[in-house]
Order: structure tokens, then sequence, then C-alpha cells
């Protein structure tokens, strides 16, 4: 080959790589549903510090993500009381978690926080706002209060968040108008819009996802379906509920995943953990710049020992939403394979 041919040929070489290099590239997101990682109130509820995080047996899973995103059930707070329990009772459930443990969730790779469920306000505003500090200090970010979300870049991808509860101190899920609204505007900056959603009713008898407004113990928790899916069409790409404690069905829905519910994931020493609320998951999901489904699966955890989560290779949390996705959504359920996978419809 003559000089001048190798010089072309360097040359072509040279601009494609340019190319590629420029492309964007998808953008790999975890997520996962409630964490309480031990609550010193009432004492005894802590894991001993010998043993490290209850993270730390899942925590190659949670940072293999661009984001890692889940949802913070209660305070990081070293003071505080709480106006729902007496001192130390053991029959009444609120949690704060020490300041301390924020490190871990750094250290296991969250990106970002839901601060929008009902333990959020245990020990009032001050812990919250603890909390709030907390998170910026470590750069992960948080949504919650009323009118606040949070923005990510990866890959050169714009990534916003914002996360709703039907309580107080918290973006509604009661108010789709307003819901509907903050999406619209965030899309308006921002690729791609990822969703969290702590509602609906709670524990076993749960587990089936009605097309109808939910309660608990006569609170009014949202009318998820709908809810959920106007946040799609309001421009989200993608949808992570949590708040039953249990499996709920799936659903790819407009050419995007809702997932109704995540269950437990980390909820050490307080959570009820029997039967089917020991399982939960982690879904791995991939998107396009623009939104796209390229691709997802749910890796099947387990909890033990009063709430440390390990792999489940049983896949139980998997076949649990498959056969409610079935169940529940039969028109639009997102069905997965036995490993885990998301079985995409050409």
């Amino acid at each position: 080959m003559s000089k001048k041919r190798l010089q072309i040929f360097l040359l072509i070489l040279i601009l494609a790589l340019g190319i590629c290099s420029g492309a964007q590239k998808s953008v790999r997101i975890r997520a996962v549903g409630d964490i309480m990682l031990g609550t010193a109130s009432p004492q005894g509820f802590l894991r001993p510090p010998e043993k490290g995080s209850i993270l730390k047996y899942i925590k190659p899973l949670l940072i293999d993500a661009d984001i890692t995103v889940g949802n913070l059930e209660g305070t990081l707070c070293d003071n505080g009381k709480t106006p729902k329990c007496e001192p130390d009772s053991l029959d009444c459930y609120v949690f704060r978690m020490p300041e301390s443990y924020a490190g871990d969730l750094k250290n296991a790779g969250f990106d970002l926080l839901s601060l929008a469920n009902n333990h959020v306000g245990d020990f009032g505003e001050g812990c919250i706002q603890r909390t709030e500090h907390i998170l910026d200090s470590l750069d992960i970010g948080w949504s919650g209060k009323p009118g606040t979300t949070s923005s990510r870049t990866v890959n050169g991808v714009r990534i916003g968040f914002i996360a709703f509860h039907s309580g107080g101190y918290c973006n509604s899920s009661l108010d789709t108008p307003t819901a509907v609204e903050m999406v619209k505007n965030m899309k308006l900056d921002h690729e791609l819009v990822i969703i969290s959603v702590h509602g609906g009713a709670e524990g076993l008898a749960a587990m089936h996802l009605p097309d109808s407004m939910e309660y608990y113990f006569g609170e009014a928790r949202g009318a998820m379906i709908q809810f959920s899916r106007s946040m799609v069409e309001a421009g989200a790409d993608l949808v992570m509920g949590h708040g039953p404690h249990v499996a709920r069905a799936a659903e790819v829905y407009k050419g995007k995943l809702i997932a109704y519910s995540l269950a437990n994931f980390a909820t050490y020493g307080r959570f009820n953990l029997q039967e089917e609320r020991r399982f939960g998951g982690i879904m791995d999901v991939q998107l396009s710049p623009s939104g796209e489904l390229l691709g997802a699966r749910i890796i099947s955890i387990e909890q033990k020992y009063w709430g440390v989560p390990f792999i489940d290779k049983q896949n139980r949390f998997t076949h649990l939403v498959d056969s409610l996705s079935s169940a529940d959504l039969p028109e639009s359920a997102a069905h997965f394979t036995p490993a885990g996978h998301l079985i995409l419809e050409n």
C-alpha cells in the first residue's frame, strides 16, 4: 500500500472511530423496592457492627449499573422523637436508621432514592431535612417532598427522577393531574424519566392488583394501574412500584415497563418476612437514549437472618411476578423466562 493510500485509510479509520465514540450508548438501570437497614427505635434492631452492612452480599449487583434506584423506607437521623409510638414500643412500627448507614447506601452504588413513602415522616420534619442533607452530601439524588425531583446524566443522557406516595410529606400519587404536569415538565429537558411510586394495599392479600383505588386501614393508597399508566402517557420511560411488601404484576404499556411492586429488598429486623414477603427483586432494565425498552430481567433475591438480602437461585420472585402478570394483566402482561429475562415481542 502506498504512503498516500495509507494516509487516506488511516483518516477514514479515525473518522469512523470518532463517529462510533460519539454515538450515544444505552442506559442500564437497576431498581429495587423497600430499603430499611435497621432502626434505632425501638432499641435492639440494628445489625451488630462486626457483621457489616446488610447490603454487602448483594452489592456487586447494585453497583453494576449506570443508575441504581431504590426506596428508602424511613430516615437517616441520629436524633428525633416520634409522635406515633410510646418509647421502645414493639407494637408500633417506625423507622429511623443511624446516619452512618448512609455510607452503606453510597458504597452499594445507590444513585437515586425515593423519600416518598409512609415512613419518611415517622420522626418529624427535622429528620426528613437531616436525611435530605446527608444524601446531598454524598451526591445521592432524592425525590420526596411535594415538588422535589432529581436529575443525573450518564452516557450523555439526562435522566429525571420523581418519587410519589399517597400520604403527606410527598409528591402525591392521589393528585394525578399535578403528577402528569411534573412528568411533562421534566421531559422537556430530560431524555429519560424514571418514576418511583410507593402505593397500594399491603400484605399477602394485596398480591393481586386491582384496577381501582386501594385502601389500607382506611387510608387511600392510590389507584396504581391508572396512576402508573398516566405517568407513561405523560412521558415517563420506566415506572417502578413498591409498598405492598410482596410481589405484584408487571406490564409493558405503550412500550414502557411498569413493575407494580418490587417488594421488600433489604429490610432488617422489623419487617414481616414470612412466606412470600421474604422475596424481592432487582429489576435490571436497559433503555435507549430515546427511551426504547431494549431489554430487562429480574434478579430474584431472598431475605434471610432478619432481613439480609441474598441472590435467590430458585428465582422465586421472578416466578411470582410472571404468574401474577398473567392473572391480573392478561392483555399487557410482562412475561419473563424462568431465568428472569423479559420476553420482548417483535
